[in-house]
């Protein structure tokens, strides 16, 4: 778990509890996801760079600017959640919040995100089917991704969560040469 993991899991866990109690996962989702946005332009992540960790003046103005660009797009408690992490120097873990508040969104609805890469578009039936046998396997809701790879030779690789299904043409034939190769 990187440092930034472990900073952003207290304020990840208490805004998903927050906003579970509210009944309002989606809308905090949504608003964590312009903070993201916001705090990675280069101008504001510059700046929240050069404040890191810090307590200062500094970062309470760099919180006051956050708060005016997302005003009217994230509510008073989104609001309350920049302050603290303003006040504690902790505007750098943002990314990290939001992405432990979608992990944990996620197991809450139960779903789980799924890449796919293949070397050419999936079909609509391929990917229904695939959609299917995932979600029966996974027994979650899939939201499946596809990524084009053009140096697939064909075969797909399946990434859902810390499960990698390589059923590529590539690492057979590496298997293969392998096997050859030991005999």
């Amino acid at each position: 778990m990187s440092d930034y993991t472990s900073i952003a899991h207290p304020y990840a866990k208490a805004s998903f509890d927050f906003a579970l109690g509210e009944n309002k996962l989606q809308e905090w989702h949504s608003m964590l996801s312009i903070l993201v946005a916001v705090t990675e332009e280069e101008t504001i992540a510059n700046e929240i760079s050069s404040a890191d960790g810090a307590r200062t003046q500094q970062t309470e103005e760099l919180a006051d600017l956050i708060i005016s660009i997302c005003q009217g797009l994230v509510d008073d408690h989104v609001v309350n959640l920049i302050k603290v992490l303003a006040e504690n120097g902790r505007l750098s873990v943002v990314k990290e919040l939001f992405n432990l508040f979608s992990e944990l969104k996620d197991e809450h609805e139960r779903v789980i995100p799924v890449t796919v890469t293949s070397s050419e578009l999936l079909t609509q039936d391929q990917v229904a089917s695939l959609t299917v046998a995932l979600e029966k396997k996974l027994e979650r809701q899939v939201e499946l991704e596809q990524v084009i790879d053009d140096t697939l030779v064909g075969g797909v690789i399946i990434k859902a969560g810390e499960t990698v299904i390589d059923g590529s043409l590539n690492t057979s034939i590496s298997r293969l040469a392998n096997q050859l190769h030991a005999r």
